[in-house]
């Protein structure tokens, strides 16, 4: 086995906004910073929930209801009355699966008081127009996936757009509906999809054109209307028209477009298709590819491989881009494709033909990369944006509605403990994504050596898979990065053990604190995770009455000790550290082994049981030997 050399340097950023102030800080973190407001919905001419429909049905599909709406504050919510809206709308449903809940979502068209004439306004902060959606959360626990996409898709200027979303409650005929998104809807606007008009009448069809992927039979209500050349899985990517409508296009703009994507995927599949001039990049723009792409390959949605959701766009005389993103319930580890192992997008029909240009291949790496410090903030942005749901107290109003939302989906069909309260899927959440950050940002390398070079310088993530089970005190199994593929790919060593070993995962037992190593096949070690309180408080250094500073072995500790041996070891690698602490006749009376992470680690030696008296301490490690002098005061 050959270990291999670092020959470059691939940098994971820690992204601290250290010169905003704290409440500046979490503000920029949420999802509503001005709070969660309310909207009051009144049925018209009687109508009662039930008579509200889907859009998508093809039977007896009455058309929408009309309704009033009232979007004002909440008690904790801070909007500005230009925010608001008091008038006429109409209402029906929208979505294929989460139709059949007892949480719906629905569409919203804000209309004139004659109930027809359109009446566009700016709702809570987004900019003014007539159609709006209000997405519900019946399959995302966390109630998190859809505004962290958006949040994440809106700070990464490749993509063009991205839905504004604001969490909202919800009351039709005075019936709670619990939490939901009001939701910009994709659609040609200035605001929104920016591109040019088309109608019937354009003699220029270069653009613009909004397609949206579709399941091989179609939707409901939209025949497939392009299906490209590209084969795989035995069909090639199926598009309907978002604009124009498929019942405005006109014959000449559908085969405008078609051939503009038969064109495109003749030269993907061709020999020169990196040709500077002549090849992919002639017909589409490399940064909305790279950014759509990096978003979905980070989230692993099941629904974003030209399934459904997924949308393309093309404006006049311009290049194919990559459109706004949309539909993340079912995606960061919540659905069939759990694991965060895997390449994904990436890898996928357009995608993995472009990656397959080694300068397309390193442009999209180095813009991954350059994302690093915003994906870092995910486990913070969702600790704040939970503390918002909590404080406000919208979890507890959410969960006396809706108790089967967390109740009914304990086990998700395959085997595997899901968590039992919105915390615990806050959790899940964080620790799955950063896992799968972890596993993307290795497998970035284009060769076995860099990935060698990512892997030493990841942290992998502990991910707790029964966080109720841990906060009770009970047994509870842990799971770190695996690659299901190549169970030999990797091992992992556990603090509490000097030996690597194939198990990704196991039973947490005892009460400590514990952190992980992963080696690949080569021999490259990975940086410690971040280490795991069990049933422990996290280790503060305290403010000692003398602390020696060691250039040499980079070492602070408390002298004299009382009961407790305080000591910082900071550590230029991740190696073992052996601890003795003998008396003044030479005999052992304290011995610790500890597994150093790169960086800092807290150690505590309870010494309670020992005399007062001098001692002296041994620290060793392969790279060093330290000795200092101990007086133990009681």
């Amino acid at each position: 086995m050959i270990k291999m050399k670092t020959k470059t340097v691939f940098i994971l950023f820690f992204f601290f906004l250290s010169s905003l102030s704290l409440f500046s800080q979490k503000e920029e973190l949420l999802f509503s910073p001005k709070g969660i407001a309310e909207i009051h919905i009144t049925l018209a001419n009687g109508k009662k929930i039930s008579d509200i429909q889907n859009e998508k049905a093809t039977d007896n599909y009455q058309g929408k209801v009309q309704a009033e709406m009232i979007i004002k504050n909440s008690a904790t919510s801070t909007y500005g009355n230009e925010d608001f809206y008091r008038g006429k709308i109409l209402i029906d449903g929208r979505g294929n699966t989460s139709w059949h809940r007892s949480k719906r979502p629905y569409n919203i068209d804000l209309v004139a008081n004659d109930w027809i004439g359109e009446n566009p306004a700016a709702l809570l902060g987004m900019p003014a127009d007539e159609e709006w959606s209000l997405l519900a959360f019946w399959n995302d626990r966390s109630l998190m996936r859809l505004p962290l996409a958006m949040y994440l898709g809106r700070s990464m200027d490749g993509i063009l757009w991205t839905p504004q979303v604001q969490y909202v409650e919800v009351w039709i005929n005075d019936d709670y509906r619990g939490l939901y998104c009001l939701s910009e809807k994709i659609q040609r606007d200035d605001h929104r999809v920016n591109i040019k008009k088309l109608d019937a009448a354009s003699t220029d069809l270069s653009g613009g054109y909004v397609l949206e992927a579709a399941p091989a039979d179609g939707h409901k209500s939209h025949p497939i209307e392009i299906q490209t050349q590209i084969k795989t899985e035995r069909e090639g990517i199926n598009f309907i028209f978002k604009y124009p409508k498929a019942k405005n296009v006109t014959q000449a703009q559908r085969t405008w477009i078609k051939n503009y994507l038969d064109e495109f995927e003749d030269v993907l599949r061709s020999d020169n298709f990196n040709d500077p001039v002549d090849g992919y990049s002639k017909y589409i723009n490399e940064e909305s590819f790279i950014d759509w792409t990096i978003l979905h390959e980070l989230s692993k949605g099941c629904d974003n491989l030209f399934h459904a959701s997924v949308f393309v766009q093309k404006d006049r005389n311009g290049k194919l881009h990559m459109s706004a993103p949309w539909d993340f319930d079912l995606s960061f580890g919540n659905s069939g494709v759990y694991t965060e192992d895997e390449n994904w997008i990436r890898t996928h029909r357009w995608f993995g033909r472009l990656y397959q240009d080694e300068r397309y291949a390193k442009k999209y790496n180095d813009r991954y990369d350059e994302l690093m410090p915003l994906f870092n903030k995910i486990p913070e942005i969702l600790q704040e944006n939970y503390k918002q749901l909590e404080e406000t107290g919208v979890l507890d109003r959410e969960f006396d509605r809706f108790p089967e939302i967390i109740i009914d989906f304990r086990s998700d069909g395959e085997g595997r403990t899901t968590p039992t309260t919105y915390k615990g899927h806050i959790q899940y959440l964080s620790e799955w994504t950063m896992s799968r950050n972890a596993w993307v940002g290795i497998h970035l390398g284009l060769t076995d050596e860099e990935k060698g070079e990512r892997l030493e310088a990841i942290k992998p993530i502990i991910r707790v898979m029964e966080p109720e089970y841990m906060a009770s005190g009970y047994n509870f199994e842990v799971r770190v990065m695996k690659s299901n593929k190549d169970d030999n790919k990797y091992t992992y060593s556990w603090n509490d053990s000097k030996n690597f070993s194939n198990s990704s995962s196991r039973t947490i037992r005892t009460k400590g604190k514990y952190w992980v190593n992963i080696k690949d096949e080569w021999g490259n070690i990975s940086l410690s995770s971040d280490t795991l309180y069990y049933g422990v408080e996290p280790w503060v250094e305290p403010e000692p009455q003398n602390i020696q500073n060691i250039a040499s072995g980079f070492v602070t500790y408390t002298n004299p000790v009382k009961d407790i041996l305080y000591i910082n070891y900071y550590s230029l690698n991740n190696e073992y550290l052996e601890l003795q602490l003998i008396d003044i006749g030479g005999v052992e009376r304290k011995k610790l082994s500890v597994l150093l992470k790169t960086g800092d680690n807290g150690i505590e030696l309870n010494v309670s049981e020992l005399k007062t008296g001098v001692y002296i301490m041994h620290l060793f490690t392969q790279s060093n030997v330290i000795s200092k002098k101990i007086i133990l005061k009681k």
